[in-house]
């Protein structure tokens, strides 16, 4: 009986567990996580998470408690496998057509996502890393319309979205966030400061922040930036 009663209590506790692991969402044009807020709104706020190069939805969910509580967070899966459980935003051979046909995707998943948990439309928020980053400036270059702002954490502006980018009055109204590590060992700094030299192009105005030393991650240090920077009006 007493083996019995371990074995009874250690399944309730991985039972919890598994009931509080977040469900992998199906039903919208991207596959997702979602984390509600725990400060009620009837039209919360709503940051969408964008991964890396070989990653998936898991790698920036965990991002969720350290955001503002009164905050929707979905995390996303990239569209096109790579291997296993890993994706990818664009591949390098069709880097063009891909990054046109994921940034499509990825303004029909806001539209969903926005009617689905009743989002507040004009405070909706793209972040991604790396790889991610590239789809944020993607996106919100071209349908700034869908947004209050991007946050591009250690990416780059790729030379094929240059001649696409819309001068529209909705991209001047942009919220912009930009993050890089300065001894960043796979996009180098250079490519941060060369995305917003070429926002300033645009009329944009981007907020930019340096790490000293970091390399491909993201610091705490980023993190309370870019809360502060989600909170302001």
């Amino acid at each position: 009986m007493k083996y019995k009663s371990i074995a009874v209590i250690l399944l309730c506790i991985l039972s919890v567990d598994l009931m509080a692991q977040p469900k992998l969402q199906k039903d919208l044009p991207l596959k997702y996580l979602v984390h509600e807020p725990t400060i009620k709104a009837a039209h919360p706020p709503l940051i969408i998470l964008m991964h890396g190069y070989g990653s998936n939805e898991t790698d920036l969910f965990g991002l969720k408690d350290k955001l503002p509580k009164n905050f929707l967070v979905v995390s996303v899966r990239a569209p096109l496998t790579l291997s296993g459980n890993a994706y990818q935003w664009y591949s390098r051979p069709t880097i063009n057509e891909d990054l046109k046909s994921s940034g499509l995707i990825v303004q029909s998943f806001i539209t969903a996502i926005v009617n689905k948990y009743h989002a507040d439309a004009d405070r909706v928020y793209l972040s991604g890393f790396s790889q991610g980053a590239m789809m944020s400036y993607e996106v919100g270059l071209n349908a700034p319309e869908l947004l209050k702002g991007i946050a591009p954490l250690s990416g780059m502006i790729q030379q094929v979205m240059k001649p696409e980018i819309p001068d529209t009055f909705a991209l001047k109204k942009l919220r912009i966030f930009v993050a890089h590590g300065d001894s960043d060992n796979r996009i180098p700094y250079s490519q941060a400061v060369n995305a917003v030299d070429y926002l300033k192009t645009l009329g944009l105005s981007p907020e930019f922040h340096t790490y000293k030393g970091m390399q491909h991650a993201i610091s705490d240090e980023e993190l309370k930036d870019f809360v502060r920077w989600l909170l302001e009006k």
